[in-house]
């Protein structure tokens, strides 16, 4: 009957986000039209990517703020590939988590653990070169496409090691991912944005297509979450770390593959976000990381861990779309957005206690 419960509440706060703005006019007269409705779908879609990501880590008892600044580092390192050759230290970060699947076998074979940093690096300084001799102009889209990926999956791999092996507390690791990470995209352009990208990439970029990347993303987190044991890892380690160590889950590994996740969805977003806007901005997704961990506290995932999902964060972020297309409905002010939504996380995560309390 709980867990009912709180799979209900997403969709409560949404009826309720949706019935309240229904009370003016200028919102009626707008927003429930068939040519507004599925607007509302596609301004949610780079949020509710970044929102599945997002979720893999908080029900781990995690957290990521670093996914605004990934997401643009990562559109910056498709663009550049796209466009011009990257620079190395790009080509270094795409080629991290190839490297680190060195030092996972040696692992299975039982090798000694100081073998692990050494074979990172070999591997590491094996792979860098051989990724920015394929990123070269006119390699394709393809290629471009997935240096995105890897250049995120490498910010999430760091994000995921610090964090379980070095130790580090998540709110740290991935605040000084978020620094240098959007550092980094400003130094690789000189500040600049990247434009003249391929054309096809803009056939993601908006309608249908956006909104069936965003879906299969979310078909691909609830699989992932719900019905597959590494899924109940994610969950157990949230639940309770010690009791999930005692059987038998490696948690250091569970919790890197969760900041392997949100590093994963954030360069798919950067994928439709640069594609959406034909250029990839230096400055993209400044702040998205709230929104991100706004949908994911709304659509019912505790922030102590343990209890979640994809779902969830799915609704979650439709209610934070909703919430910003209504305030501009009925004239709110911009600047006034970011407070109505700062709101909303609170009494979210206070229902939270307070339902965790009741339990």
């Amino acid at each position: 009957m709980a867990r009912l419960g709180r799979g209900i509440r997403p969709w409560l706060i949404l009826g309720v986000v949706c019935g309240g703005f229904s009370l003016h006019p200028a919102f009626v007269s707008a927003f429930w039209t068939r040519e507004y409705l599925p607007n509302i779908l596609q301004q949610a879609a780079t949020n509710v990517i970044l929102a599945v990501g997002m979720t893999f880590v908080i029900v781990t008892g995690g957290i990521d703020l670093s996914v605004g600044s990934v997401l643009a580092l990562s559109g910056v390192a498709l663009g550049m590939a796209a466009t011009d050759r990257p620079p190395l230290f790009m080509a270094a970060l795409a080629a991290a988590p190839l490297a680190a699947l060195a030092p996972l076998a040696l692992r299975r074979r039982g090798g000694p653990a100081w073998t692990t940093a050494l074979a990172f690096v070999a591997a590491l300084i094996l792979f860098t070169p051989s990724v920015a001799a394929l990123v070269r102009p006119g390699a394709g889209l393809g290629v471009a496409l997935a240096f995105g990926l890897l250049v995120g999956l490498g910010c999430g791999l760091i994000n995921g090691a610090v964090t379980a092996y070095g130790g580090i507390p998540p709110f740290v690791a991935t605040l000084g991912m978020l620094t240098a990470a959007r550092g980094l995209t400003v130094f690789a352009t000189d500040g600049n944005s990247v434009s003249g990208l391929p054309r096809a990439l803009g056939a993601v970029g908006g309608g249908a297509p956006l909104v069936l990347v965003a879906a299969a993303v979310v078909v691909t987190g609830v699989v992932a979450l719900s019905l597959t044991a590494l899924g109940r890892s994610f969950l157990a380690v949230g639940g309770n770390r010690e009791s999930a160590r005692l059987a038998g889950i490696d948690v250091r590994r569970v919790t890197l593959f969760a900041y392997l996740a949100s590093g994963l969805a954030a360069a798919v977003a950067a994928i439709v976000l640069t594609a959406k806007f034909g250029l990839a901005d230096t400055g993209a997704a400044s702040g998205a990381e709230l929104n991100a961990i706004a949908a994911v506290v709304i659509g019912g995932t505790s922030l102590s861990g343990g209890q979640g999902s994809v779902l969830g964060s799915l609704v979650g972020a439709l209610t934070i779309a909703v919430l910003n297309a209504g305030l501009v409905l009925i004239g709110v002010p911009d600047t006034m957005q970011g407070v109505a939504i700062g709101a909303v996380i609170v009494v979210a995560v206070l229902l939270d206690r307070i339902r965790r309390k009741g339990d």
